[in-house]
């Protein structure tokens, strides 16, 4: 599961706007969506806010050989895929070769053919991708990948060319099976003549290696070894994995050229950027194409995000929340409403590896220091409800468990259980680091805290978006309650590429010299894919590895269960929701993020749109080719 962090009503600058015009009957029009703040990243392997990723997703993405499905559901892309053959060999590993169509297409119209799935696999699977400030788990589940990946072998078993449009990649036995299996399988492609015109693919590879037990010498004698597998390799004495690998990422992270989804990226200026239609791109996998000839993804100011809707300075704003906005755009005749449950949740999330909030006690007091009901009246207008857990209201998981998950302990602002929770932890003097705090001198707004014995202060900071009314409803709750449990908290305001800077990258920035580490907390949203697979975001193995487990938690037993919920058949559905339960109830107790909420998300939208047909699983950026506009 890959969490795709959202921003909630951040403010940017007014959107511009483009008039497009072509000479093809068949698309017209420019689309705006206006949203929070861009950070640049435009290939995947780099950041992970879900703006960015629309346009990673329009330009590079639909060409996966397993796609989700408005249900919620993982299908082979027809539209991709000719033939798929599975099997499984005596060791218990388990093979997909897939025959690509012959008539797919990169955006300078060159073929996609089998060796750009490969390569991708070879590529983002590498250490030298890795190296390059990349974070990918492609093709961790298939055999062979712990060697490669860590660089132990020049080669990766698990995947194959097999001819121009024929490959194949083998699910290690040790991973099967898997509740969300195809997804192991799926692969999509990138441009291998574009990114790496110096490479080629090659089933074995000879290269020097030190002589056996010399590895750890400094100046070892060498050998030439040869490893069977697949390898990227070169007829050039220059070209190294490692440079190319360097050079994308400081070039097509920016702005990507060679492409393969609907849209070409054309540029990223004056805080919007801007996309023109594909006239290579073959159809999504409903076999559908683009209609609209530009898309541009706009900054704007979210607390007037809904009213230039209506003014029409863009034409959609998407994953609207408050109540206030919501009934201004149901009630114009101007616009139209999209609403469905939303996949995924908003809360206080917690970094556990850092300061006073690596202590359980201090995380629980937080949450009993907090009204949530009264933030999703101020915030959400009661177009929300309040979660108990890692989950959203679309989840089929949480309906078959409902009664459960709502019964789990419902944290209610309680200052007298907040103190007792604190009383627990080492802050439990006064500032002498031997007076027993006493709970009744703690007043709101006074400058009485908790310290332990060294003499060190319970101050919690939080970090915070601009012009944000979640940010506002925190600083206001944890002001008033905080110091009645002898807690100093302070409030930052940032935009929201820099939160994500210290979100994501707050345990290197010490080391990396960028600046101190400063912040336990941060009030974000996040949404979900198909794939409920909390591995990613929770195991120990991901323990800091950049965009995956980003609250730096470690816990044996979340780990036990998340590898429970993992290891079963797909046909195996009420045993995946009994652990998906046990993981929500021992996530509660360890509580990694306060929950706050999960609503209805609405997407508004000009009444000059049609077919935007957004979902749960679906967000505009992956139904674009159902969405036109009228002159």
């Amino acid at each position: 599961m890959k969490r795709l962090l959202v921003l909630v009503l951040a403010t940017m600058l007014i959107a511009g706007s483009l008039v497009g015009c072509t000479g093809s009957d068949k698309v017209s029009g420019t689309l705006i969506v206006g949203c929070p703040p861009i950070s640049g990243d435009f290939i995947y392997g780099f950041g992970n806010s879900s703006y960015d990723k629309w346009i990673k997703d329009l330009t590079g993405g639909y060409m996966d050989t397993y796609v989700a499905t408005k249900d919620g559901e993982l299908a082979l892309n027809k539209t991709v895929v000719k033939n798929v053959d599975t099997s499984v060999d005596g060791d218990g590993n388990k093979t997909y070769t897939y025959e690509l169509h012959n008539d797919l297409k990169w955006n300078d119209g060159s073929a996609i053919t089998a060796k750009d799935y490969v390569f991708c696999v070879l590529w983002e699977a590498s250490p030298q991708w890795v190296e390059a400030g990349a974070s990918s788990t492609n093709g961790d589940s298939l055999v062979g990948y712990k060697a490669y990946y860590k660089g132990d072998s020049p080669v990766f078993t698990g995947v194959k060319l097999i001819d121009e449009y024929k490959f194949s990649v083998t699910i290690a036995a040790e991973n099967l099976p898997y509740f969300y299996e195809t997804s192991f399988a799926s692969v999509r492609p990138l441009p291998m003549d574009s990114w790496a015109p110096a490479a080629k693919i090659v089933d074995e590879i000879t290269i020097e290696v030190p002589v056996a037990g010399q590895e750890k010498e400094e100046d070892p004698e060498m050998e030439e070894k040869t490893f069977q597998g697949t390898a990227l390799d070169s007829d050039s004495s220059v070209w190294t994995l490692k440079d190319n690998a360097q050079g994308i990422a400081g070039t097509e992270r920016f702005s990507p050229t060679v492409s393969c989804g609907p849209y070409i990226f054309q540029s990223f200026e004056n805080n919007a950027v801007t996309l023109k239609v594909n006239p290579h791109f073959k159809a999504d996998a409903n076999g559908k194409t683009p209609k609209l000839e530009f898309v541009v993804v706009q900054a704007i100011n979210q607390k007037t995000d809904v009213d230039q809707v209506l003014n029409k300075s863009v034409d959609a704003v998407t994953g609207v929340v408050e109540g206030e906005k919501i009934e201004k755009g149901k009630n114009d005749s101007k616009t139209k409403v999209n609403y469905y449950p939303r996949n995924g949740y908003g809360g206080v999330f917690i970094h556990c590896d850092f300061g006073p909030t690596k202590d359980l006690n201090v995380r629980h007091a937080l949450a009993y220091l907090m009204d949530r009901t009264e933030i999703i009246q101020h915030v959400l207008g009661g177009y929300g409800s309040i979660v108990n857990g890692m989950y959203g209201l679309a989840q089929w998981m949480y309906e078959d468990n409902k009664t459960e998950i709502d019964a789990l302990p419902n944290f209610v602002l309680n200052v007298e259980t907040a103190n007792d929770l604190l009383d627990k932890t080492e802050w439990k003097f006064e500032k002498d680091g031997k007076t027993a705090f006493d709970r009744s001198k703690a007043k709101e707004g006074s400058d009485y805290f908790r310290y332990n014995a060294a003499g060190e202060m319970l101050a919690i900071n939080h970090l915070g978006s601009e012009d944000n009314d979640v940010t506002d409803a925190v600083e206001m709750q944890f002001l008033t309650n905080c110091p009645l449990a002898g807690i100093k908290f302070s409030l930052t305001r940032a935009d929201f590429a820099k939160l994500l800077t210290h979100y994501y990258e707050g345990h290197t920035l010490t080391e990396t010299g960028k600046e101190p580490r400063q912040f336990n907390t941060f009030n974000l949203a996040t949404g979900f894919t198909v794939v409920f697979d909390p591995y990613y975001s929770y195991h120990s193995d991901m323990y800091y590895v950049t965009y995956e487990d980003t609250e730096h938690l470690k816990d044996e037993k979340l780990d036990e269960i998340i590898i429970k919920m993992r290891s079963l058949e797909p046909t195996q559905v009420d045993e995946y929701s009994a652990a998906w339960l046990e993981f929500q109830t021992r996530w509660n107790e360890l509580l990694p993020v306060i929950p706050l909420y999960s609503n209805q998300y609405y997407d508004i939208y000009g009444d000059q749109v049609e077919g935007f047909a957004t979902n749960p699983f679906q967000d505009w950026s992956e139904v674009i080719c159902e969405i036109s506009k009228t002159k």
